[in-house]
């Protein structure tokens, strides 16, 4: 759901001047960017829950999870991601769609987690949200300053997690799986990916930071809430993850 912060390469494009149309019209503010990605992950939220709501439904009539809304969202978020990705200026209409659109895949996900695992659904949201907390304080503080060093070391890093991801896809296909499912590798496996999607909240938040002082249009609020939207499922997921290992 998340392979790289996918909005680095448009900044760099943007700051060429190719989207920044000679600083006319309205452009993107820190508080504006702030206010639409509390929106965004609130729609995710709620959009989440009642997805969540529905497939407890579905399971217990059906014994099987609705794989037609997992499926259908997922690739339906994907298609609208890649969307936003290539045409960033759309982001006010993209932006929104996705986090719908991942709200129910992820509540999906959820409801299957929650019920073979009770209580660790609330215990991820809360994980998540403390972990986007402390690496915003980080960043604010310059605790963790983002240098060019640190994005290509953690970009290199989110790249290496998803060539080993959809190697070990593929190789579950063929019942010979990379990565472990149990035990102590596997834990230390989701541990390192977690600390990577967390990495990758700073580079989101520094986005920010560079899209307005770059004086880019107002659309890039929007498209950063959109990044960092990307960033916080994924670690939502591998916290997930990470905790259905604790038994």
């Amino acid at each position: 759901m998340a392979l790289s912060n996918p909005a680095m390469g448009v900044l760099n494009r943007a700051a060429e001047g190719e989207f920044n149309f000679g600083g006319l019209g309205q452009v993107a503010t820190i508080s504006g960017a702030t206010t639409k990605s509390i929106l965004l992950v609130a729609l995710t939220f709620v959009v989440g829950y009642f997805s969540m709501m529905y497939s407890f439904g579905y399971i217990y009539e059906n014994q099987s999870m609705p794989s037609f809304l997992l499926y259908g969202s997922l690739i339906g978020a994907v298609v609208v991601a890649m969307i936003t990705i290539f045409k960033p200026n759309v982001s006010p209409f993209t932006a929104p769609a996705y986090a719908v659109l991942e709200g129910a895949a992820l509540g999906c996900l959820s409801a299957t987690f929650e019920l073979r695992y009770p209580g660790i659904v609330s215990t991820a949201v809360m994980s998540t949200f403390v972990v986007v907390l402390a690496m915003l304080a980080l960043w604010k503080f310059k605790l963790i300053v983002p240098t060019a060093r640190f994005r290509s070391v953690v970009m290199g890093a989110t790249l290496g997690v998803a060539v080993l991801y959809l190697l070990n896809m593929v190789g579950s296909l063929f019942d010979f799986p990379l990565l472990p499912r149990t035990g102590a590798l596997s834990i230390a496996v989701s541990l390192i990916v977690c600390t990577i999607a967390a990495l990758n909240l700073v580079m989101d938040f520094d986005m920010m930071e560079q899209s307005v002082n770059e004086g880019l249009p107002k659309y890039f609020e929007y498209y950063c809430a959109f990044s960092l939207l990307v960033t916080i499922c994924w670690l939502y997921i591998e916290i997930l993850n990470l905790l259905s290992k604790r038994e």
